[in-house]
């Protein structure tokens, strides 16, 4: 996952150390002769430059192309794997991710229900971190699997079709219309499901930034986010995208050989289930992380009984050892508490959230179409009479962001990579994006663009 870099001291003390864990745990399970270096969190290119050597290590494959598949240099790692060997590691870990995602389920909805007594406060406070830690190893496994599994594809069509654009389009289409927890969402804001519904099924959801627990979840929301939205052009369709998939299977098929249909067939389905593994990981941190937030708040009223906590929110300001040491009576100045949240509030507000663009320019999903280009900082800047038919771009996009997807022509985002939100939600409605746009930032507001997807690039038309 993309780790947040403005997080409160909550999250901080709750995601680093899980993500440490799990990423050199997975590093010595695939890479076990030859591991990456230890993982560095300040990294300027974060976990994700890890994350492609690690592919690199499983899967050899194309230093260059594993880079651009998660906006980073291309790995440089001194071990390289094989393609069989990746493959195999990634079948064993799809087959493994089911029951891991049902038990992470099953816990999360274990804490949701909990009535909250002292000694059911106290157990999930020692549950919660191996839970955060478990659910970003499945997270990560699966992220190598699907890179891997995405670049060799994108090898094998490569043989058979010398033009590159066209050997890419057809890969773009053959992930078409997957579905996910993502898809589905937005399918259901679509489709104006009662917000009722959208909250029970989706509630644990993030509409804001992915990783940070403080940040409110779609259960929280205003109806009046959730209300079916105010457009009249949708170009997302994901029945379109479904048929586009079919199609390009059908002439990828046709391309190989008899000998090598067999292998294509293998990878292409190997790559289908890994994406849309990878989102399920995705949903079961999602629920970890509700529910860590159900806890830090039960612990929040829990601290409001005798003042050391004024405000439930103010709990997110203090590392989980610290609320730990408050629940077990370790503190006993409440003035020493005071002092300390409102040093770290202070020290959060003035923190500047570092930019994630780069420039490594991938189409991630669609074909290529023309629009005027409409940057955003928000979501929530589109106007309800805005007209259909722009080129979005943005920074960071997340699930807040579904008017914008609905209404647009194509999406460009300034950072991200093949396993973004933004990146699976295009996917799934075959809706043309390009991720790594940061080149395109210093474009004018209505310049009209060509977003070409198979060519990796968005280009004015004039």
């Amino acid at each position: 996952m993309d780790v947040p870099t403005k997080l409160t001291p909550f999250s901080q003390s709750l995601l680093h150390p899980a993500l440490n864990n799990a990423l050199n745990r997975l590093a010595r399970d695939l890479a076990p002769a030859s591991p990456p270096p230890p993982l560095n969190l300040q990294h300027p290119q974060g976990p994700n430059a890890f994350l492609a050597e690690l592919v690199l290590a499983a899967w050899g494959g194309s230093p260059p192309d594993i880079g651009r598949l998660l906006g980073v240099e291309p790995p440089t790692g001194s071990r390289r794997g094989k393609p069989g060997s990746g493959a195999k590691q990634a079948q064993a870990a799809l087959q493994e991710f089911n029951s891991a995602y049902t038990r992470l389920r099953r816990w999360s909805e274990w804490v949701f229900a909990s009535e909250w007594s002292q000694a059911q406060l106290l157990q999930v406070m020692e549950e919660v971190e191996p839970k955060v830690e478990e659910a970003l190893h499945w997270v990560h496994a699966l992220a190598v699997a699907a890179i891997g599994g995405y670049e060799r594809l994108g090898a094998l069509l490569a043989k058979k079709e010398k033009d590159a654009a066209k050997a890419e389009s057809l890969r773009l289409g053959l992930v078409a219309g997957l579905e996910t927890p993502d898809s589905r969402f937005l399918h259901g804001l679509a489709l104006g499901k009662p917000v009722a519904e959208l909250r029970e099924t989706f509630g644990h959801m993030p509409l804001a930034q992915e990783g940070e627990v403080a940040r409110p979840r779609v259960v929280d929301a205003p109806a009046d986010q959730l209300a079916t939205p105010p457009v009249e052009v949708w170009n997302w369709d994901l029945g379109r995208a479904q048929k586009r998939r079919v199609e390009a299977e059908k002439r990828a098929m046709a391309q190989a050989s008899v000998l090598g249909r067999s292998g294509l067939r293998k990878t292409l389905e190997l790559t289908q289930q890994a994406l849309v593994a990878h989102a399920r990981a995705r949903e079961a941190l999602a629920f970890v992380l509700a529910a860590a937030r159900h806890w830090a708040l039960a612990a929040a009223e829990e601290g409001a009984r005798d003042g050391r906590i004024h405000h439930p929110d103010e709990i997110f300001m203090l590392e989980i050892e610290e609320i730990k040491q408050m629940m077990t009576g370790e503190w006993h100045s409440r003035a020493h508490v005071d002092a300390l949240i409102k040093e770290r509030q202070s020290a959060y507000d003035a923190l500047p959230a570092r930019s994630a663009a780069h420039a490594h320019s991938l189409g991630v999903a669609g074909y290529d179409t023309e629009g005027a280009l409409q940057p955003f900082v928000a979501p929530g800047e589109l106007t309800l009479d805005a007209p259909p038919g722009f080129m979005a771009l943005a920074e960071n996009w997340q699930p807040g962001w579904w008017r914008v997807v609905l209404k647009a022509e194509g999406l460009i985002d300034l950072g991200g990579h093949l396993l973004t939100w933004m990146a699976s939600i295009a996917r799934s409605g075959d809706l043309p994006a390009l991720i790594g746009g940061a080149d395109y930032a210093a474009w004018p507001r209505g310049e009209r663009i060509r977003l070409d997807p198979a060519r990796n690039r968005a280009e004015t038309t004039d």
